[in-house]
Protein backbone atom coordinates (compact mmCIF):
# COMPACT_ATOMS: atom_id res chain seq x y z
CA UNK A 1 0.00 0.00 0.00
CA UNK A 2 2.82 2.44 0.72
CA UNK A 3 4.63 4.08 -2.15
CA UNK A 4 7.97 5.84 -1.74
CA UNK A 5 8.24 7.96 -4.85
CA UNK A 6 11.74 9.17 -5.80
CA UNK A 7 10.41 12.57 -6.83
CA UNK A 8 12.77 15.52 -7.07
CA UNK A 9 11.95 18.49 -4.84
CA UNK A 10 12.48 20.99 -7.65
CA UNK A 11 9.12 22.62 -8.23
CA UNK A 12 9.78 22.98 -11.94
CA UNK A 13 8.30 19.48 -11.99
CA UNK A 14 9.48 16.84 -14.43
CA UNK A 15 12.84 17.93 -15.74
CA UNK A 16 16.23 18.62 -14.08
CA UNK A 17 17.45 22.14 -13.45
CA UNK A 18 19.18 22.75 -16.75
CA UNK A 19 16.65 20.84 -18.81
CA UNK A 20 13.54 22.47 -17.43
CA UNK A 21 10.52 22.42 -19.71
CA UNK A 22 8.43 24.53 -17.36
CA UNK A 23 7.03 27.90 -18.32
CA UNK A 24 8.53 31.11 -17.09
CA UNK A 25 7.21 34.24 -15.43
CA UNK A 26 7.78 36.32 -18.54
CA UNK A 27 6.48 39.69 -19.63
CA UNK A 28 2.91 39.64 -20.79
CA UNK A 29 2.33 39.79 -24.56
CA UNK A 30 2.18 43.37 -25.72
CA UNK A 31 3.79 44.77 -22.57
CA UNK A 32 6.47 47.35 -23.30
CA UNK A 33 9.22 48.91 -21.19
CA UNK A 34 11.09 52.20 -21.19
CA UNK A 35 14.88 52.57 -21.23
CA UNK A 36 15.04 52.15 -17.47
CA UNK A 37 13.14 48.88 -17.64
CA UNK A 38 9.88 50.24 -16.20
CA UNK A 39 6.61 49.08 -17.75
CA UNK A 40 4.71 51.50 -19.94
CA UNK A 41 1.07 51.30 -20.93
CA UNK A 42 0.17 47.86 -22.22
CA UNK A 43 -2.18 47.62 -25.20
CA UNK A 44 -5.18 45.37 -24.81
CA UNK A 45 -4.44 41.89 -26.11
CA UNK A 46 -7.05 39.51 -27.42
CA UNK A 47 -7.79 36.29 -25.58
CA UNK A 48 -6.60 34.41 -28.68
CA UNK A 49 -3.06 35.45 -27.71
CA UNK A 50 -3.33 33.75 -24.34
CA UNK A 51 -3.07 30.11 -23.35
CA UNK A 52 -4.02 30.98 -19.77
CA UNK A 53 -4.17 33.86 -17.32
CA UNK A 54 -2.96 33.31 -13.76
CA UNK A 55 -3.86 35.99 -11.22
CA UNK A 56 -4.04 38.52 -14.02
CA UNK A 57 -0.74 37.49 -15.62
CA UNK A 58 -0.85 35.91 -19.05
CA UNK A 59 0.81 32.81 -20.40
CA UNK A 60 0.99 33.55 -24.09
CA UNK A 61 0.18 31.09 -26.84
CA UNK A 62 3.74 31.53 -28.09
CA UNK A 63 5.16 30.69 -24.67
CA UNK A 64 2.87 27.68 -24.35
CA UNK A 65 3.65 26.36 -27.83
CA UNK A 66 7.38 26.61 -27.14
CA UNK A 67 6.90 24.64 -23.93
CA UNK A 68 4.98 21.96 -25.83
CA UNK A 69 7.85 21.66 -28.31
CA UNK A 70 10.32 21.28 -25.43
CA UNK A 71 8.15 18.66 -23.78
CA UNK A 72 7.90 16.72 -27.04
CA UNK A 73 11.66 16.95 -27.56
CA UNK A 74 12.25 15.58 -24.06
CA UNK A 75 9.85 12.67 -24.57
CA UNK A 76 11.43 11.81 -27.90
CA UNK A 77 14.91 11.95 -26.34
CA UNK A 78 13.68 9.35 -23.85
CA UNK A 79 12.47 7.17 -26.70
CA UNK A 80 8.79 7.63 -25.83
CA UNK A 81 6.06 7.61 -28.46
CA UNK A 82 4.13 10.88 -28.39
CA UNK A 83 1.02 9.10 -29.63
CA UNK A 84 0.98 7.06 -26.42
CA UNK A 85 1.28 10.01 -24.03
CA UNK A 86 -2.38 11.04 -23.94
CA UNK A 87 -3.28 14.72 -23.64
CA UNK A 88 0.21 15.93 -22.84
CA UNK A 89 -0.64 19.48 -23.95
CA UNK A 90 -2.92 19.70 -20.90
CA UNK A 91 -0.04 18.43 -18.76
CA UNK A 92 2.22 21.14 -20.17
CA UNK A 93 -0.39 23.81 -19.51
CA UNK A 94 -0.86 22.64 -15.92
CA UNK A 95 2.90 22.76 -15.42
CA UNK A 96 2.99 26.25 -16.90
CA UNK A 97 0.28 27.41 -14.53
CA UNK A 98 2.03 25.86 -11.53
CA UNK A 99 5.33 27.44 -12.53
CA UNK A 100 3.64 30.83 -12.83
CA UNK A 101 1.97 30.43 -9.42
CA UNK A 102 5.24 29.43 -7.77
CA UNK A 103 7.12 32.38 -9.25
CA UNK A 104 4.37 34.77 -8.16
CA UNK A 105 4.40 33.38 -4.62
CA UNK A 106 8.19 33.60 -4.41
CA UNK A 107 8.14 37.26 -5.38
CA UNK A 108 5.25 37.94 -3.01
CA UNK A 109 7.48 36.61 -0.22
CA UNK A 110 10.22 39.04 -1.23
CA UNK A 111 12.48 36.35 -2.68
CA UNK A 112 14.84 37.17 -5.51
CA UNK A 113 17.73 35.69 -7.45
CA UNK A 114 21.03 37.56 -7.31
CA UNK A 115 23.01 38.09 -10.52
CA UNK A 116 25.90 35.97 -9.24
CA UNK A 117 23.52 33.09 -8.46
CA UNK A 118 22.10 33.16 -11.96
CA UNK A 119 25.56 33.43 -13.52
CA UNK A 120 26.85 30.49 -11.49
CA UNK A 121 23.87 28.33 -12.46
CA UNK A 122 24.28 29.30 -16.12
CA UNK A 123 27.97 28.41 -16.07
CA UNK A 124 27.14 25.05 -14.52
CA UNK A 125 24.68 24.43 -17.33
CA UNK A 126 27.27 25.33 -19.96
CA UNK A 127 29.91 23.11 -18.39
CA UNK A 128 27.44 20.22 -18.09
CA UNK A 129 27.06 20.31 -21.88
CA UNK A 130 30.74 20.34 -22.69
CA UNK A 131 31.22 24.05 -23.18
CA UNK A 132 29.68 26.90 -25.11
CA UNK A 133 29.30 25.09 -28.43
CA UNK A 134 27.60 22.11 -26.89
CA UNK A 135 25.37 24.39 -24.83
CA UNK A 136 24.31 26.40 -27.88
CA UNK A 137 23.52 23.18 -29.71
CA UNK A 138 21.43 22.04 -26.73
CA UNK A 139 19.51 25.32 -26.68
CA UNK A 140 18.59 24.93 -30.35
CA UNK A 141 17.60 21.29 -29.99
CA UNK A 142 15.34 22.20 -27.05
CA UNK A 143 13.71 25.29 -28.56
CA UNK A 144 15.33 27.79 -26.21
CA UNK A 145 16.71 31.19 -26.95
CA UNK A 146 19.32 32.12 -24.38
CA UNK A 147 16.98 34.74 -22.92
CA UNK A 148 14.23 32.13 -22.56
CA UNK A 149 16.64 29.76 -20.89
CA UNK A 150 17.86 32.41 -18.46
CA UNK A 151 14.30 33.36 -17.55
CA UNK A 152 13.39 29.74 -16.93
CA UNK A 153 16.57 29.21 -14.94
CA UNK A 154 15.83 32.24 -12.77
CA UNK A 155 12.36 30.92 -12.01
CA UNK A 156 13.72 27.50 -11.10
CA UNK A 157 16.11 29.11 -8.64
CA UNK A 158 13.18 31.09 -7.23
CA UNK A 159 11.21 27.86 -6.93
CA UNK A 160 14.00 26.24 -4.94
CA UNK A 161 14.10 29.23 -2.57
CA UNK A 162 10.37 29.33 -1.94
CA UNK A 163 10.32 25.57 -1.45
CA UNK A 164 13.02 25.90 1.20
CA UNK A 165 10.79 28.39 3.02
CA UNK A 166 7.80 26.08 2.78
CA UNK A 167 9.84 23.24 4.26
CA UNK A 168 11.41 25.31 7.04
CA UNK A 169 8.97 23.98 9.62
CA UNK A 170 9.43 20.36 8.54
CA UNK A 171 11.85 18.59 10.85
CA UNK A 172 13.02 15.03 11.32
CA UNK A 173 9.95 13.93 13.26
CA UNK A 174 6.26 13.86 12.38
CA UNK A 175 2.99 12.38 13.54
CA UNK A 176 2.73 8.72 12.55
CA UNK A 177 -0.06 6.19 12.81
CA UNK A 178 -0.04 2.43 12.57
CA UNK A 179 -3.06 0.64 11.17
CA UNK A 180 -4.03 -2.65 9.63
CA UNK A 181 -6.60 -3.21 6.93
CA UNK A 182 -8.47 -5.82 4.99
CA UNK A 183 -9.06 -5.10 1.30
CA UNK A 184 -12.11 -6.65 -0.37
CA UNK A 185 -13.30 -6.53 -3.96
CA UNK A 186 -16.96 -5.70 -3.35
CA UNK A 187 -19.02 -3.93 -0.71
CA UNK A 188 -21.00 -7.13 -0.13
CA UNK A 189 -17.80 -9.02 0.70
CA UNK A 190 -16.72 -6.20 3.00
CA UNK A 191 -20.07 -6.32 4.79
CA UNK A 192 -19.67 -10.07 5.41
CA UNK A 193 -16.18 -9.59 6.89
CA UNK A 194 -17.35 -6.57 8.90
CA UNK A 195 -20.09 -8.73 10.41
CA UNK A 196 -17.55 -11.40 11.37
CA UNK A 197 -15.38 -8.77 13.08
CA UNK A 198 -18.42 -7.47 14.96
CA UNK A 199 -19.02 -11.02 16.21
CA UNK A 200 -15.52 -11.26 17.64
CA UNK A 201 -13.48 -12.76 14.77
CA UNK A 202 -9.74 -12.04 14.79
CA UNK A 203 -8.77 -9.20 12.46
CA UNK A 204 -5.37 -10.63 11.48
CA UNK A 205 -6.86 -14.04 10.73
CA UNK A 206 -9.52 -12.54 8.46
CA UNK A 207 -6.91 -10.38 6.72
CA UNK A 208 -4.80 -13.43 5.96
CA UNK A 209 -7.86 -15.29 4.66
CA UNK A 210 -9.65 -12.59 2.66
CA UNK A 211 -7.52 -9.52 1.98
CA UNK A 212 -6.63 -8.77 -1.63
CA UNK A 213 -3.57 -6.76 -0.54
CA UNK A 214 -0.96 -9.47 -0.96
CA UNK A 215 1.82 -7.23 0.38
CA UNK A 216 0.21 -6.93 3.85
CA UNK A 217 -2.15 -9.85 4.34
CA UNK A 218 0.63 -12.19 5.50
CA UNK A 219 1.20 -9.70 8.34
CA UNK A 220 -2.46 -9.61 9.26
CA UNK A 221 -3.04 -6.50 7.13
CA UNK A 222 -0.49 -4.42 9.09
CA UNK A 223 0.58 -1.31 7.16
CA UNK A 224 3.20 -0.39 9.76
CA UNK A 225 3.99 3.14 10.91
CA UNK A 226 3.62 5.99 8.41
CA UNK A 227 3.22 9.79 8.35
CA UNK A 228 0.79 11.66 6.16
CA UNK A 229 1.56 11.51 2.45
CA UNK A 230 2.82 7.94 2.15
CA UNK A 231 -0.29 5.95 1.26
CA UNK A 232 -1.32 5.71 -2.37
CA UNK A 233 -4.98 6.10 -1.38
CA UNK A 234 -5.74 9.42 0.36
CA UNK A 235 -9.19 8.23 1.47
CA UNK A 236 -7.60 5.38 3.39
CA UNK A 237 -4.96 7.67 4.84
CA UNK A 238 -7.58 10.15 6.03
CA UNK A 239 -9.42 7.40 7.88
CA UNK A 240 -6.17 6.07 9.36
CA UNK A 241 -5.43 9.46 10.92
CA UNK A 242 -9.00 9.95 12.16
CA UNK A 243 -9.11 6.70 14.15
CA UNK A 244 -7.94 6.47 17.74
CA UNK A 245 -5.86 3.43 18.75
CA UNK A 246 -8.09 0.39 19.06
CA UNK A 247 -10.88 1.89 16.98
CA UNK A 248 -12.14 0.24 13.80
CA UNK A 249 -13.59 2.02 10.77
CA UNK A 250 -16.67 1.24 8.77
CA UNK A 251 -16.29 0.23 5.13
CA UNK A 252 -13.95 2.62 3.30
CA UNK A 253 -14.23 2.74 -0.48
CA UNK A 254 -11.16 3.66 -2.57
CA UNK A 255 -10.03 3.08 -6.13
CA UNK A 256 -8.52 -0.21 -4.94
CA UNK A 257 -11.72 -1.61 -3.48
CA UNK A 258 -13.37 -1.73 -0.07
CA UNK A 259 -11.34 -1.57 3.14
CA UNK A 260 -11.88 -2.31 6.79
CA UNK A 261 -9.33 -0.45 8.91
CA UNK A 262 -8.24 -0.81 12.51
CA UNK A 263 -5.91 1.58 14.33
CA UNK A 264 -3.00 -0.01 16.17
CA UNK A 265 -1.29 3.11 17.44
CA UNK A 266 -0.39 6.78 17.11
CA UNK A 267 2.94 8.53 17.74
CA UNK A 268 2.96 12.33 17.61
CA UNK A 269 6.75 12.65 17.44
CA UNK A 270 8.13 9.66 15.56
CA UNK A 271 11.35 9.99 13.59
CA UNK A 272 11.00 9.89 9.82
CA UNK A 273 12.90 7.20 7.98
CA UNK A 274 15.08 8.54 5.11
CA UNK A 275 12.62 7.33 2.48
CA UNK A 276 9.61 8.54 4.45
CA UNK A 277 11.26 11.94 4.89
CA UNK A 278 11.51 12.38 1.11
CA UNK A 279 7.87 11.49 0.52
CA UNK A 280 6.66 13.44 3.55
CA UNK A 281 8.41 16.62 2.41
CA UNK A 282 7.06 16.18 -1.10
CA UNK A 283 3.56 15.81 0.35
CA UNK A 284 4.03 19.09 2.25
CA UNK A 285 5.06 20.83 -0.96
CA UNK A 286 2.15 19.26 -2.87
CA UNK A 287 -0.36 20.47 -0.28
CA UNK A 288 1.15 23.96 -0.40
CA UNK A 289 0.90 24.02 -4.20
CA UNK A 290 -2.71 22.83 -4.01
CA UNK A 291 -3.49 25.73 -1.68
CA UNK A 292 -1.90 28.13 -4.16
CA UNK A 293 -4.09 26.75 -6.93
CA UNK A 294 -7.23 26.96 -4.80
CA UNK A 295 -6.60 30.60 -3.93
CA UNK A 296 -5.61 31.65 -7.46
CA UNK A 297 -7.71 33.09 -10.26
CA UNK A 298 -6.92 30.86 -13.23
CA UNK A 299 -8.43 31.03 -16.71
CA UNK A 300 -7.54 28.53 -19.44
CA UNK A 301 -8.00 29.38 -23.12
CA UNK A 302 -6.55 26.35 -24.91
CA UNK A 303 -8.12 22.89 -25.04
Amino acid sequence: MKVFLPRAFCLCLIFPLFGCRGVTEEQDPGESFDAAGHPTAMPVATLEAFAAVVNGKAISIYEFDRSVLRYEAALEALGLDLAEQGDYRAVVLDQAIDARLIAQEARARGLDVEDHELERALNEGIQARGGRVGFDDWLGANYFSEDEFLQGLENQLLAVKVQEEVLTSVGSVAEHVRVRHILLGTREEAEVVESQLANGADFATLALKYSLDISTRVNGGDLGWFPRGLLTTPELEDVAFELVPGERSGIVETALGFHLVESLGRDEQRHLSPQAAIVFRQAVVDRWLMELRSAAEIERFVP
